[in-house]
């Protein structure tokens, strides 16, 4: 703490003649379309609806959490260089009070989407049928038919029989123990909510204290919080994700898909900082003294370093599950496989969520330019929405290829719209009323002066 200080800089506000000063009215704006759109969609198919939504919150979910890693490490390896983009990452952070609200659509339709539901409200009754509240959506858990033959199970109103959901009676009972149709689920819901909720505010809270106060103590109780903020962050996410996407498939099993989760939103962190931070200084709002090529080249190389782990970690998962070829563990990639369209969208992943941005921005002329490295950054944006998609959408329609029609693609929009739309307006309207860049930080001058080793 040696370049402490105690008289902060000038706060960077956007001012009111600004676009920025005026971009949460549109993402408003955009959050009322879609609300309309995802309002007729849910009245032509609900059960449709039910995932679409899902999806969109996944999305939004991603965005933040990302966000808050990317906080929380800078606090806990005590970064200087990233002091001038960090109020970007905290902006995003704080938008996470805006996803308790947002989840109360998956709350109203937890019998569509998760077909253990009903069966653990009926204390796991091995004969009884999931009943999904709409008559195409179901899944019937087949009783055995015989000796060997195994047990036939119906996925979300599919009939694809097939043998990863042989032992589905008897895998899904162990299971229901935690998959609780209850108050379980909801305490546990709560939790999450209130970790993410204390995590955004104190963010951005103390830090924009501290553009006030210029108390150097402030950054070393951010540190501190960082320690434990950091583990309950963990947990939180990884248990959201069992939660409320991996029991969709209720029978899978897998132990990395928590930290995919979390690489998936890593990556799409250091992604919106990079656009957000260039569209500010492309809107004179910050100059290259507070931002200049060398803190867009480091960002530039955590999105790539985490580009390639998140590519590590989705294929050492599908690697794992395919050479044991265990059917409780195959059968997610067989909802991904199977059918040609979803065959399709997994190779596209492959190739446009990593080969194609791991040539764009692998090198350091890239890094060191910010106009190319936008395009690397929104092309990753682009495909994580289509990540979020593969992730939940393969149950909407089961085993019958993605899911396509015209009311179905406006449902689709609808609800990224509205999701998105709320938001990033929470997240645009509090970069109206704070400080852009951390400048009560006592190790702002190290950011300021920070040159590429």
């Amino acid at each position: 703490m040696s370049d402490a200080s105690t008289t902060p800089q000038k706060p960077i506000l956007v001012p009111a003649d600004n676009a920025w000063a005026h971009r949460w009215k549109i993402t408003a704006g955009v959050a009322i379309v879609g609300a309309v759109l995802a309002g007729l969609g849910a009245a032509i198919d609900g059960h449709r609806f039910a995932f679409s939504w899902l999806f969109a919150f996944a999305a939004v979910m991603t965005m933040a959490l990302g966000a808050m890693f990317f906080v929380l490490i800078q606090h806990l390896t005590g970064a200087a260089w990233s002091v001038t983009v960090r109020r970007s990452a905290e902006f995003y952070a704080y938008g996470a009070r805006s996803l308790f609200v947002l989840f109360i659509p998956v709350v109203l339709c937890v019998g569509t989407l998760y077909p253990w539901w009903n069966e653990a409200q009926s204390h796991g009754d091995h004969a009884a049928q999931v009943e999904a509240g709409h008559g195409e959506h179901g899944a019937e858990h087949g009783e055995a038919h015989g000796a060997g033959h195994g047990a036939a199970a119906e996925g979300h109103g599919g009939g694809h029989h097939s043998p990863e959901h042989a032992a589905h009676e008897a895998i899904l009972k162990k299971k229901l123990g935690y998959l609780d149709a209850g108050a379980f689920f909801y305490i546990r819901m709560l939790c999450y909510f209130a970790i993410w909720w204390w995590l955004g505010g104190w963010m951005l809270g103390l830090s924009s204290k501290q553009d006030a106060t210029g108390d150097p103590e402030l950054t070393r109780l951010m540190a501190r919080r960082s320690t434990y903020g950091t583990a309950l962050y963990a947990l939180s996410l990884t248990f959201a994700g069992f939660d409320w996407i991996m029991s969709l498939e209720p029978n899978w099993y897998s132990t990395m898909f928590g930290v995919r989760v979390f690489a998936s939103g890593a990556v799409l962190s250091f992604a919106l900082i990079i656009l957000t931070t260039k569209s500010f200084k492309a809107h004179g709002l910050l100059s290259d003294r507070f931002v200049s090529t060398e803190h867009f080249h480091d960002l530039g190389k955590l999105m790539f370093g985490f580009l390639i782990f998140w590519a590590y970690i989705s294929f050492s998962e599908f690697f794992l599950i395919w050479y044991a070829a265990i059917p409780e563990e195959t059968m997610y990639y067989h909802r991904r496989w199977d059918t040609e369209s979803w065959r399709t969208v997994s190779s596209l992943l492959v190739a446009c969520k990593f080969i194609i941005p791991f040539y764009l921005v692998m090198s350091r002329n890239v890094k060191r330019n910010p106009a190319g490295l936008w395009i690397g950054a929104a092309w990753i944006v682009a495909w994580h929405f289509v990540e979020m998609y593969y992730w939940i959408m393969p149950y909407a329609a089961d085993f019958q290829g993605v899911p396509v029609s015209a009311s179905g693609v406006m449902t689709d929009l609808g609800c990224l719209m509205t999701t998105v739309g709320v938001y990033l307006s929470v997240v645009f309207y509090r970069m109206t009323k704070t400080s852009l860049v951390a400048v009560g930080d006592p190790r702002l001058s190290r950011s300021l002066n920070f040159v590429n080793a």
